[in-house]
Parts: structure tokens; C-alpha cells; sequence
């Protein structure tokens, strides 16, 4: 037995029995295979924009080699601190693909691929680097339509991806979709209203006594709808009172075209408060996106940072923080910063989130039971979590021998949940890499965790609304001014269906004066003929040649000034469609050149893309919307002189 040859001393034997534990409890810890030694990133993100700027210098000096050199340590140092994308590394090459691609003289499409195929590399979700490497293979090879569509392809779903491009495209398309649908419906009751208002000036009259001056009663029919601008209401609801004034004289098709446009004015506000709630995707959840994504611009991180301190930051800030610092190598402030992260976060996935990079931090520093532990917890909270499971087995596998078993459970178990992550992580194989960021599995911030703050975002842009109610109701409360619109459009409705029993007076189709049985019971409404074209042209009996001609003058000169304002309006594709009472294919004409003239007013979008890599206007834009002008200008046109004929204008 030991005890046979300890001292019989009472004291030496306690320090003999102290010293055979250490040495048994050294042998059994040395027995333990050691953790692989960690490799620590050898730089920080800046040494990206470092590398970066070398090259720049390398190419002034035309040092090719020098300057492939540095983007080959580029290149490590992105896959060392395990960034996905080096956004605006990515957007510089594009710039200079661009600048290879114009210059006629001493450029090169092959260069210019080169430096697209760089930019993808570098960073896979910026959309310009797929658009542009498909230019640069259509530039090199004009045959080569079919790599260029799936590069054009890649550029479209890395672009819907990525929710920056996606929301400023949302918000560009609809902003321009209705400004000129709104703009064309506006028009449209504008036209109803002059193609009309020659019989609302005369009806108007009846309301008066029979010696009332037609200058008086057209003063009063023109404040009537100019009641807005004297109560101080604005010019827009001019377009409601004259589409109420029209309403007696305009067609069934007419009726409905103007209810339609003003009910889209009345739901105009919560349309452009949600398109001001799409584009609104900027501070700190765009700061928090680029960071988590990208290398993380100095100046998104000072922000982040200052919001941080100042006590009011949500969970989402320090978490991405601290994945920040712990591709960096800064394992005691990630570790800081994710503890201040645990007790904010809300949801099961942002929980195991959070714990599972705990985990990681904690397995980096050498601590393997509180790594287990974390990781444990992850599972607890989120089983499905493919990163939580390969990560036990990394930390079992750092026990011996004895958890073999445990190992492979838990490797096939996240082969099982994600066997594309998994192997993308690893390379395809399951062995060890020392460097930090390939040791262990981070999970990145949940979408979830960035609502709270799309949710302020959003809220600040709700007065975009108010803003347009005011427009529409003047002093009105903000919540009052759409029902202006909605009672305009009933009682546009209301008065069509009180025709019949209002009698309007109507137009005559051979002189355009109003056939109105009030003034002369000769007049016949059904027919569109007023009294005088009934006796010249109808009965043809006891009229004088002489009135006859001056009939026919009057007829003529009207036809030709119909034809006249016709073609003057047709300048603006839909108008004298319109006014020559064909509504429906006038409508169509102005929505296609209200949408154009749209895209030209918001040439630069109300929400501008967070890399613009092409610096001044874009001439295929150019060319796109003046040829689209002129295709729509010249079938209106078409179709215009085709219904002139067919009316023997």
C-alpha cells in the first residue's frame, strides 16, 4: 500500500499525500490531448483597405506583379477574418471595369472581366459585380449572350437578397408607378372636366332667373370649382369639384374612370407611407446589415458604437459587435459584448444565437465546459440549429478519446439539419483547422433581431402621409381629408344616376353647341342634335340658304377645330383620345406616358442604392426611356388618325 513508505511525521505526511494528488491529477490532465493551437487573425479589417490602397499605388506605378500580390493578401485576409463580402473593395473594381470598358483607345474587355470576376469574388452579394461581369463577357464576346444572361441572372437575385437594393428598387418602381398613375388619373378628370364644361357653363344658368347675365352665372360656376383655392383648401381638390361638376355629362365608362381615379386619391396617403416605410432602411439597421455582411466601414462602426454607450442600444447592436471582435481575434470584448447582448434578446432563434457564439468564444479562450454549456443551451432552445450541434462535437472532441461516440453523434446530427453549411464551412471535410474563425460555427444575427429596428425606422416615416393629406384637405384634420376624395367619387356616382331626372342638356355631334330641350323644344337629345342642326339638316324645310351656309360654316369650322385641339393634345399620348370620347384608350395612353414622365421627374429615386458604382447618368437609361416615348407617342398617334378618319375628320 502507499501509505507503507509515507513519513510517520504528521505534518510530512499531509505534504507527501498534497503532492502525490497534484502529481495524479498532472498525469491525468497531461494525458488529455491538448487543444490545437489557435491561430489568431495576423490583421485587423483595416488592413483590408490597407492591402487595398498598396495596390492602388502599385498600379500608378504599372507594377503589375506587386499589385496581384496585394490582392492576393486580399484575398487571405478576407478568408482569415471570415468576411463575407468587402462591399466597397467590390464596388472600386467594378469602377475600374468600367472605366477599361469605355475607354475606346487603351482599354480592355479581357481586363475588364478580370476585375469583375475579382469583384465577385470578393463580394458575392454585390449585385453590380454580377451585372458587371456579364457586360465584360458581352464586351469580350459579343456570342457570349447566354454566360452573360446568368451573370445578369446572379446580379437579379443577389440584388432581392440583399434587402438595401431590394427596398430601394420597391420603393423607386412604386414611387414612379404612383406618381404617374396619379398623375395621369388627375389629367384625365382634368380632361373629362374641359371636354364638359361648355355644359356645365350653360346648365348653371337654369339655376338663376331668366334675367341673369351669362357672365354672372359663369363667375358663379367657376367659383364653384375654384371653392377650394378661396376656402383655402389648396389646388388639388380642384380636381374633386371638377369631377363633380362633369358628372351630369360624362358617360357610364367616364363615371367609373373618375370614381376610380379618386378613390386611388383617397388611398394615396397609406400608399406613400408605405413606400416611405419600404425605402426606409438606413441607420443603425443598415449599419448593423454591413457590418454582419461586409468588412464593416470605420464609420458604421463608430456609430454602432456611440449608440452603444449611450445605454439605449437594442440586443442587435452589441451582437453584431461582438461577432466583429471575435473574427478579429478580440475574444475578451466579444465575450463582453454578447453577455450584454443575452439579456435583451427576445426569441428562441436570437437566444441560440446568442449562447451558440458564447459558446464559441468561450471554446477559443480554452474553456471547454462553459462552451459546452452554452452550446448545450443553444440546443435546448433551438434543436434544429445545425451549428449548435457541430460545435458540441468540436467541444467533445476536445474531451479524449472516451467521447468518440458523442462526437460523431452530434457531426451527423448537423449534417442532418444542414449538410450544405456544414461542409461549406469545413471544406468538405471534418477535420480541425486552427485559424479562429474555422475552428467553430458563429450563427449570424437572426432577421428577427433587426425588426425592432425597421419598426422606428418605419414609424418615422408615417408624416410622409400627413404631409399629403394636408395637400388634399388644407385645414382639414389630417384624418378628414380622404373622405374628400370618397365623397367626390359618391357624388359623381349619384349624380349619374340621377340623369334622367335632372335632364342635363348634352352636345351636339355637328356643331358642338348644347342640345337643351329648357331652350328650344326642338332639340333632340337622343339623337345629339340641337334645334337649329334638327331644322337645317333634319327637316331641310323654310330655312333660308343664307342660314343654311352659315349653318354649314359653323359646322365646318367646328369639326376643324375638334381636329385642331386634337392634335395639339396629342402631344401628351391619351389626351385628345379623351376629349374626342374614347376614354378607356385614352386612359391606358396616359397612364403609359404618365409613368414615363414619372420616371424622368424621379430620375434619381426617392431611395438611392447603398454602392452607386456608376458615376453621372446612364445612357442606356437614356436611350431605354426616349425610345420608350417614342413608341408610345407614335401608336397614340396611329391610332388617333385612324379614328379621325373613321369619323371623317
Amino acid at each position: 500500500m502507499p501509505g507503507r513508505w509515507l513519513p510517520r511525521h504528521p505534518t510530512a505526511r499531509r505534504l507527501c499525500a498534497i503532492a502525490l494528488v497534484a502529481w495524479g491529477a498532472g498525469a491525468q490532465e497531461a494525458a488529455r490531448p491538448a487543444p490545437p493551437q489557435i491561430i489568431l487573425p495576423a490583421e485587423k479589417a483595416d488592413g483590408l483597405r490597407e492591402h487595398w490602397n498598396q495596390r492602388r499605388e502599385y498600379l500608378r506605378e504599372r507594377d503589375e506583379r506587386r499589385a496581384e500580390d496585394e490582392e492576393g493578401r486580399v484575398r487571405a485576409l478576407k478568408e482569415d477574418l471570415a468576411i463575407e463580402n468587402a462591399f466597397s473593395i467590390g464596388a472600386a473594381l467594378v469602377r475600374e471595369s468600367q472605366r477599361q470598358l469605355a475607354d475606346r483607345v487603351a482599354g480592355s474587355p479581357a481586363l475588364a472581366k478580370k476585375r469583375c470576376q475579382l469583384a465577385v469574388e470578393l463580394a458575392p452579394a454585390l449585385p453590380a459585380a454580377h451585372a458587371c461581369l456579364g457586360r465584360a463577357t458581352l464586351a469580350e464576346s459579343i456570342t457570349a449572350i447566354v454566360p452573360a444572361a446568368q451573370h445578369y441572372l446572379e446580379a437579379v437575385k443577389a440584388g432581392w437578397t440583399d434587402p438595401r437594393p431590394r427596398r430601394s428598387f420597391l420603393a423607386n418602381a412604386g414611387g414612379v408607378g404612383l406618381l404617374g398613375v396619379m398623375a395621369a388619373g388627375g389629367l384625365l378628370v382634368l380632361l373629362f372636366f374641359l371636354r364638359y364644361a361648355r355644359l356645365y357653363l350653360h346648365d348653371v344658368q337654369h339655376i338663376f332667373p331668366a334675367g341673369a347675365r351669362s357672365w354672372q352665372t359663369t363667375l358663379v360656376a367657376a367659383g364653384l370649382v375654384l371653392s377650394p383655392l378661396l376656402l383655402q383648401m389648396g389646388p388639388l381638390p380642384i380636381l374633386f369639384t371638377s369631377a363633380v361638376a362633369a358628372a351630369l355629362y360624362m358617360t357610364t365608362v367616364e363615371t367609373v374612370a373618375a370614381a376610380v381615379v379618386l378613390a386611388l386619391f383617397a388611398a394615396s396617403p397609406w400608399a406613400v407611407e408605405g413606400l416611405a416605410r419600404v425605402a426606409a432602411f438606413g441607420g443603425p439597421a443598415a449599419d448593423i446589415y454591413v457590418i454582419e455582411r461586409g468588412e464593416g466601414p470605420p464609420a458604421a462602426v463608430l456609430r454602432l458604437e456611440k449608440r452603444l454607450d449611450s445605454g439605449k442600444a437594442e440586443p442587435a447592436v452589441p451582437f453584431v459587435l461582438a461577432r466583429r471582435a471575435k473574427r478579429q481575434g478580440d475574444f475578451p470584448l466579444a465575450e463582453q459584448l454578447y453577455t450584454r447582448a443575452l439579456p435583451g434578446a427576445s426569441g428562441s432563434g436570437f437566444l441560440a444565437a446568442t449562447h451558440n457564439n458564447l459558446g464559441n468564444v468561450a471554446l477559443l479562450r480554452g474553456d471547454t465546459a462553459k462552451a459546452t454549456k452554452h452550446y448545450a443551451h443553444a440546443v435546448e432552445l433551438q434543436e434544429t440549429l445545425a451549428a449548435a450541434h457541430f460545435n458540441l462535437a468540436r467541444a467533445h472532441s476536445l474531451g479524449g478519446v472516451e467521447s468518440l461516440d458523442r462526437v460523431q453523434a452530434e457531426q451527423a446530427r448537423a449534417l442532418e439539419l444542414d449538410r450544405a453549411a456544414i461542409e461549406a464551412f469545413t471544406g468538405g471535410g471534418l477535420q480541425v483547422n486552427r485559424r479562429s474563425n474555422r475552428i467553430v460555427m458563429d450563427v449570424p444575427l437572426p432577421e428577427s433581431a433587426l425588426e425592432p429596428l425597421r419598426d422606428a425606422e418605419e414609424r418615422a416615416a408615417s408624416p410622409v402621409g400627413d404631409d399629403l393629406r394636408a395637400l388634399m384637405g388644407g385645414r382639414l384634420p389630417g384624418s378628414a381629408a380622404p373622405f374628400l376624395p370618397l365623397a367626390a367619387a359618391a357624388l359623381v356616382v349619384v349624380l349619374h344616376l340621377a340623369r334622367a331626372r335632372l335632364r342635363p342638356s348634352g352636345q351636339c355631334e355637328r356643331c358642338g353647341r348644347e342640345v337643351c330641350k329648357r331652350c328650344d323644344s326642338d332639340a333632340r337629345p337622343n339623337e345629339a342634335l340641337c334645334a337649329q342642326c334638327v331644322n337645317v339638316f333634319v327637316r331641310k324645310g323654310n330655312v333660308d340658304a343664307t342660314e343654311r351656309i352659315k349653318k354649314e360654316i359653323q359646322v365646318h369650322r367646328y369639326q376643324r377645330r375638334r381636329k385642331l385641339v386634337a392634335r395639339v393634345l396629342g402631344v401628351f399620348s391619351g389626351a385628345s383620345h379623351v376629349l374626342l370620347g374614347y376614354p378607356l384608350q385614352g386612359a391606358v395612353f396616359l397612364i403609359m406616358t404618365g409613368l414615363l414622365v414619372a420616371s424622368v421627374v424621379l430620375w434619381r429615386g426617392v431611395a438611392h442604392g447603398p454602392f452607386p458604382v456608376r458615376p453621372g447618368v446612364s445612357l442606356l437609361r437614356i436611350a431605354i426611356t426616349a425610345a420608350a416615348f417614342i413608341a408610345v407617342y407614335a401608336v397614340c398617334l396611329r391610332d388617333l388618325i385612324a379614328r379621325q378618319r373613321a369619323e371623317g375628320l
